[in-house]
């Protein structure tokens, strides 16, 4: 990270006024990456939707809830990468967008074919 300059005084700031102005934006970040997730998760819960009956983002023991401490801290990443702060997050994002924009190309050229784990049609060949 550069230096920083006070605006509109154009002087240098010192390492320790530099440190705070740092703490304070990963703070800010902590609280506005939770703050979105708590966002997603009232509006997850305030859909009537069945497939999503029982749907938990709080509690590590169900998958969806450690994807979503994965997406708040790629949130968290994301604002610190805006604000110029390095994060260890930043080059495994570059390759998940790298990974995501090559699945969306195959995607568009119908090159990925959709095989779903569950039998969607109910056509069950158990013969029991």
């Amino acid at each position: 990270m550069g230096k920083l300059i006070q605006f509109p005084t154009g002087e240098e700031l010192k390492q320790k006024q530099t440190r705070t102005i740092i703490e304070d934006i990963v703070d800010e970040s902590i609280g506005l990456a939770q703050h979105l997730l708590d966002v997603l998760d009232d509006e997850v819960n305030s859909v009537d939707v069945n497939w999503l009956e029982g749907f938990n983002m709080r509690d590590e023991m169900y998958p969806e809830s450690r994807d979503a401490f994965v997406i708040v801290n790629m949130i968290y990443a994301m604002f610190l990468r805006y604000s110029e702060i390095p994060h260890e997050l930043h080059k495994d994002l570059d390759v998940l967008y790298v990974n995501i924009k090559r699945l969306s190309d195959a995607t568009t050229r119908n090159e990925i074919h959709f095989e779903p784990e569950v039998d969607l049609d109910g056509d069950d060949d158990d013969i029991t």
